[in-house]
């Protein structure tokens, strides 16, 4: 029972994971960065700023390997896939929407991460959260920084920055994708869920790919499931590299590294040892 429990929750993991990049003719000249939007699997901090929000990943043992070893608003204990894929591409991680230290000068080089935990393509998705973007506020913000471009470096700089940035979304965002991204950007090309078909492996087959415990989460209040959150009384896995599930929901950051390679190479995009990239 709960194998076929733990193997439902993976299947609807991947199923809701939806990655897309834009690549826009003209990318190589000047800076290039990555607009990203999606939920807990990519937030970076948002929800920390949402002071009533439930989904917030501002508590150790969140964060642990990642920089300092402090929360900082990943749900994982390292890297998202989104900060691998980009990492991989040479490209520069996009601060939250919500960082103070946002502004067109921190925009221009980084780009900007309005990715929410909770967040949903419908505004009532994760409600119960009380706090968090859903993918349309997310559009929103999205609008309203390009509009912000416009005034502060002027319409010609902003038009180049966004014409020639990369474009993650990580959702289950379909809709968004066919009805917003792709009649804007004619040259985007999207890649879904075929590159997690592998993560379903790892429930039958984790020693094939390197795991030794696919079913129950690194960090866990013992034989209390779900816990939902990692927090403070939460006890770690001796080895967090053999695990897939950081916490009930959230990969780890070795997992989540699994993902991120399988996108790229779905992708056609082949990274040389200094990170560079082709297509």
């Amino acid at each position: 029972m709960a194998c076929k429990k733990q193997k439902s929750k993976l299947m609807a993991f991947s199923l809701a994971m939806v990655v897309v990049v834009v690549l826009l003719l003209g990318r190589c000249r000047g800076d290039v960065v990555q607009f990203i939007f999606g939920d807990s699997l990519s937030d970076v901090g948002n929800n920390d700023y949402l002071t009533k929000s439930l989904a917030r990943a501002a508590l150790p043992w969140y964060g642990i390997d990642f920089d300092t070893g402090m929360p900082n608003g990943r749900f994982c204990n390292g890297r998202t896939v989104a900060d691998i894929v980009g990492d991989k591409m040479g490209l520069p991680r996009p601060p939250a929407f919500l960082d103070p230290s946002l502004d067109e000068n921190v925009i221009l080089k980084r780009g900007v991460n309005f990715a929410s935990g909770g967040g949903g393509i419908l505004n009532e998705t994760s409600s119960l959260f009380i706090q968090r973007f859903s993918l349309y506020k997310q559009i929103e913000l999205f609008q309203g920084t390009q509009e912000f471009m416009r005034r502060k470096v002027g319409k010609a700089a902003a038009d180049k920055l966004f014409g020639e940035a990369y474009y993650v979304v990580a959702m289950g965002a379909n809709d968004f994708i066919n009805n917003y991204l792709l009649p804007v950007y004619s040259d985007s090309w999207t890649y879904n869920g075929d590159a997690f078909v592998r993560y379903m492996d790892i429930i039958d087959r984790p020693a094939a790919h390197g795991f030794n415990n696919s079913r129950a989460p690194c960090c866990s209040l013992g034989r209390v499931r779900p816990t939902l959150t990692c927090t403070p009384l939460s006890t770690l896995c001796k080895d967090r590299s053999q695990y897939v599930f950081w916490d009930e929901y959230h990969p780890t950051d070795r997992a989540n590294e699994l993902i991120a390679l399988e996108t790229l190479r779905k992708l056609n995009i082949t990274v040389s040892a200094n990170n560079s990239t082709s297509t």
